[in-house]
């Protein structure tokens, strides 16, 4: 087959390479329209269950990843002044620039095409032109959009405000910092990527400029520096479609679908899409039946991770309502979101409630 990739993201990257491994004749080319110098983002959530997704896939492209993942087995509330930690199922994380790069070399290794800062030709075009087309150019595509009215493509914008930061400082697992300020709550989701890096991801309905942050996370941060790359505050945008696949355009990761970033699932997702794709089309008679296959096997599990998220969502745009509870209660209405996620829920087997890894408009 000649197959096409729009997104040269996670989500592309790795289809890209698990499909050439899969099945070498195929010809896999991958447009990204962002420049290798213009990659922005920190680290990324990558648990186990997603190294493990991709060793199924690609045991060497696993081996290159293992030795850059920082993990950790631990949450931690900061609140009021006070701070609780408690045990959690191990996760880990590693640097978005890092997870690119190892994907980009790992495609080379297999013969892929990727065309980077190159725009992808138009849906049209690619989808005359080649045998399957892979819109994977995030929750804002492109190549989506221009069959909006066959996938059904609807939008929504969940409140609180955020922006992505790093921290010049490595933080030992994963933390939730909460300042009470008189416009209402800052939160901050914190987890280390590498060493002395953290993402460090806001959440404020007033949009607290750099000199308040500084202030407000002074003791927490503790003479670090927060970092910017490209940031902004924005608000998460919430990508569903009611059919990912028309004629030989099919839709993976973020294009299809995204979950809020407090549940860090955004690239565990991506992966689990790329490996149920490549399997569909390596089992299935027809491209057709890959496709009805792929979105057969994905759709009940990212739908149930987009209730999480959601439900999650709502609970820390509620937060001003939190009042004074300790920090022990506290640390168990955050970890359950007031009781909206079950123990199930939380378990490192299903898509794992951590926080951001979604990339603001990003793949």
């Amino acid at each position: 087959m000649r197959i096409a990739v729009a997104g040269g993201g996670p989500a592309g990257l790795a289809f890209a390479a698990f499909a050439r491994l899969a099945d070498p004749p195929d010809e896999v080319t991958v447009w990204e329209r962002h420049r290798v110098e213009d990659t922005y983002g920190f680290g990324v959530i990558l648990p186990p269950a997603a190294l493990n997704t991709i060793r199924r896939a690609d045991p060497r492209l696993a081996d290159a990843l293992e030795p850059h993942l920082t993990g950790w087995d631990e949450i931690t509330v900061h609140r009021h002044g006070r701070f609780f930690t408690t045990g959690a199922p191990h996760l880990g994380a590693m640097s978005r620039r890092t997870l690119l790069r190892l994907l980009r070399q790992r495609c080379a290794e297999l013969g892929v095409r990727v065309h980077q800062g190159a725009p992808a030709p138009g849906t049209a075009a690619l989808a005359a032109g080649y045998d399957l087309v892979v819109a994977a150019d995030g929750a804002r595509s492109t190549t989506r959009d221009a069959l909006a009215g066959q996938f059904g493509t609807t939008t929504e914008r969940l409140a609180p405000d955020y922006l992505w930061l790093g921290a010049e400082r490595s933080f030992d697992g994963l933390a939730f910092i909460v300042v009470a300020t008189p416009r209402g709550p800052v939160t901050a989701h914190v987890y280390p990527y590498e060493p002395g890096r953290s993402t460090f991801l806001v959440e404020a309905t007033h949009r607290p400029g750099t000199e308040e942050r500084a202030r407000l996370f002074a003791h927490p941060l503790a003479g670090a520096r927060l970092l910017e790359n490209r940031s902004r505050w924005s608000r998460f945008l919430q990508v569903r479609n009611s059919t990912w696949s028309s004629g030989n355009v099919v839709l993976l990761g973020d294009a299809a679908h995204t979950a809020h970033y407090s549940i860090g699932s955004g690239t565990r997702l991506a992966l689990d899409d790329a490996h149920a794709l490549v399997t569909a089309l390596r089992s299935e008679p027809s491209v057709p039946a890959a496709l009805a296959a792929y979105e057969a096997a994905r759709r009940p599990i990212v739908e149930h991770t987009q209730r999480i998220g959601r439900a999650s969502a709502a609970w820390f745009a509620g937060l001003a309502d939190a009042g004074d509870a300790p920090p022990e209660r506290f640390l168990v209405d955050l970890v359950t979101r007031g009781g909206r996620v079950s123990m199930r829920d939380l378990s490192a087997d299903t898509a794992g409630v951590v926080p951001a890894d979604t990339v603001p408009g990003g793949r």
